[in-house]
């Protein structure tokens, strides 16, 4: 795939797709180097404690998105379309129930609710007292981990993409695009295979569109380190041993 994309951004298409294809190659040559490096990493990382090596394997990305940066500080993307602000907390959702306007507080707070409560629940049976009490324990650590894994994966998926295909592609095939990126870039994530492609494409979109109508990083970026802690607190109490 980094082969593809280098040689197409440099011989094939029009010099206004190659920043777009550069972002790519930077993000997927990171994201491989980091699958690489974990694979032969796996022996040493055997005994560490399951936060430490959340935090170890999330804290690598750093990496993609240096690369991707780099590549941003060459082409120079529109402002408005990287969105890297704050944003509309209160922006408009597009949605209304019985004439009301619902807005991205509404939005936000209810997907945050279901994401954290459904992810939880995938482990709650295998819950116990000590698993409990270390993942309470690892909080630091893992909330360092989601807070590196949620910059660098909504910069990577999301606005740096948004920066240099914003101009070139309409509003949806913005969304989709990124969506399935963020989608099939989870095949080995949490959950893992089909089901978690069709979950992080899903929850992509949800992202997306916190990007398009805030304008800015207050809801994906907060929405996205909320499931991140969700899905860490959730690994390490049901994987803890019981005794």
């Amino acid at each position: 795939m980094i082969a593809v994309l280098l040689a197409t951004s440099a011989v094939f298409l029009h010099r206004a797709v190659r920043p777009l294809l550069l972002v790519l190659t930077a993000s997927v040559t990171g994201l491989w180097f980091i699958t690489v490096a974990s694979d032969l990493m796996e022996p040493l990382l055997v005994g560490w404690p399951t936060a430490a090596r959340v935090l170890a394997v999330n804290g690598a990305k750093v990496l993609p998105l240096v690369l991707t940066a780099m590549v941003l500080v060459r082409y120079r993307p529109d402002q408005h379309e990287i969105s890297l602000r704050l944003g509309r907390w209160r922006a408009d959702s597009g949605l209304s129930v019985a004439g009301h306007r619902i807005d991205w507080r509404l939005i936000g707070t209810t997907v945050g609710f279901v994401v954290c409560c459904g992810t939880i629940a995938t482990g709650v049976g295998e819950f116990n007292v000590a698993g409990l009490s270390e993942a309470l324990s690892w909080l630091p650590v893992y909330t360092a981990a989601a807070v590196v894994n949620a910059t660098a994966e909504e910069f990577l998926f999301r606005h740096a993409i948004n920066g240099v295909a914003g101009p070139l592609m309409g509003r949806t095939a913005l969304i989709a695009l990124t969506s399935a990126y963020f989608g099939v870039t989870h095949v080995n994530g949490t959950p893992s295979g089909l089901l978690g492609v069709l979950l992080s494409g899903s929850f992509g979109v949800v992202l997306a569109l916190a990007i398009d109508h805030t304008r800015g990083f207050c809801w994906n970026w907060t929405l996205h380190f909320t499931a991140d802690m969700a899905i860490f607190f959730t690994l390490i109490a049901a994987t803890a041993p019981s005794g």
